[in-house]
């Protein structure tokens, strides 16, 4: 019979932890423990009642044909992943340091990876479609010293290229002090009509629609503007600079890859990792394609995370931050630098720990990154 706690059922030696989005499995024997995580859209869901029957019974089948007879070696899950526990072997015979975990380590990794899994699965963190019908406004700015164009977009929710192509910089990564900016209040370019030029001209140039630019200004007399006057380009920078993801950081090596792999805080436990390790000693890291953020803070053992909803139903997720320079509901372009790669969390050394999911479920990235 099922003894039931808040989220929890026991039948013997066998545990089950149900959270929002997911299932755990916990077998505990007298020398080992076996864990294993499933998510909710995977189980058969017939009746909640007959669902957990029968995941529980062939879980349970499943837990016991796997485990040998003498039982896995004891061990927890470290770093918020699926883990096996490895028998008694001679790797294990040979390694007299094999760490234990005990069962508020585990109580704290389970924790990380349901607050992971629930932030990707929220409807909090989809994409949205930005706000168009908002009047435009235009703010000034002048710029401090040692403030930087990422932080002064941060601070109006705008992209890098609005405040660049608004005011006509020619560098991303300086801006002398004392500079007057002007800032809109939405994505696209502020424009000082050109003798000669049109709307005509302009919208074949950005390939923006005339009505798009005409209902974003009130012009007297759309058929002639004059030389000097200010015009309001919605969207005029491309979104994306191809289609298809862009590599997070610079380099490309992995130095873990997406799939099953050992522990690199005990090599005697396997582990299913559910992205990439991305070699990056604290460098910029750069938005894999076009969305909004929809997440901007610590997230336990993954540290500083960042989680983008793009169009299309996609995620991606940046972990072990050492710099966020990006805010919540802020839009970003495909390729704009929104942190730097750190070490924060359990982490084994600097590098940037990425995530792809499609519609709520994992994917390898290496099928959609492109060099």
């Amino acid at each position: 019979m099922f003894k039931k706690g808040f989220n929890t059922y026991k039948l013997g030696n066998l545990t089950v932890n149900i959270f929002t989005h997911d299932v755990v499995f916990i077998y505990i024997g007298r020398k080992g423990t076996y864990i294993r995580n499933i998510y909710k859209k995977d189980i058969v869901r017939y009746s909640r009642l007959f669902a957990m029957s029968m995941v529980v019974v062939l879980v349970s089948s499943l837990i016991f044909a796997v485990i040998p007879s003498s039982e896995a070696s004891a061990g927890g899950i470290p770093d918020g992943e699926t883990y096996e526990i490895s028998g008694n072997g001679a790797e294990n015979e040979a390694d007299e340091n094999v760490k234990v975990y005990s069962a508020n380590d585990i109580n704290n990794i389970l924790e990380d990876e349901k607050l992971k899994n629930d932030l990707l699965l929220s409807i909090e963190t989809d994409y949205t479609v930005p706000v168009k019908d908002s009047p435009l406004k235009i703010k000034t700015h002048k710029v401090r010293r040692n403030e930087s164009l990422s932080s002064i977009a941060k601070r109006y929710g705008i992209s890098i290229d609005t405040i660049c192509g608004s005011n006509n910089l020619k560098s991303y990564d300086y801006i002398p002090a004392g500079t007057t900016l002007r800032i809109p209040n939405k994505d696209g370019i502020l424009y000082n009509m050109k003798q000669g030029n049109n709307i005509v001209n302009l919208s074949k140039r950005y390939r923006i629609p005339v009505e798009k630019i005409l209902a974003a200004n009130d012009f007297r007399n759309a058929d002639f503007v004059p030389a000097g006057e200010l015009v309001f380009i919605p969207d005029a920078k491309p979104r994306n600079i191809f289609d298809g993801f862009l590599w997070p950081v610079r380099g490309r090596r992995v130095t873990s890859g997406f799939g099953w792999r050992r522990n690199p805080f005990n090599h005697a436990y396997k582990e299913f990792h559910k992205g990439l390790d991305i070699a990056a000693r604290y460098e910029p890291v750069r938005a894999t394609k076009y969305g909004m953020v929809s997440y901007a803070g610590w997230m336990g053992g993954y540290g500083n995370v960042i989680i983008i909803a793009h169009p299309g139903g996609w995620k991606s997720l940046y972990g072990h931050l050492s710099r966020i320079m990006v805010k919540r509901g802020q839009y970003v372009k495909q390729g704009q630098q929104i942190a730097r790669s750190g070490n924060t969390g359990r982490s084994t050394g600097p590098h940037l720990h990425f995530e792809l999911i499609k519609r709520g479920g994992h994917t390898n990235p290496r099928k959609y990154l492109k060099r």
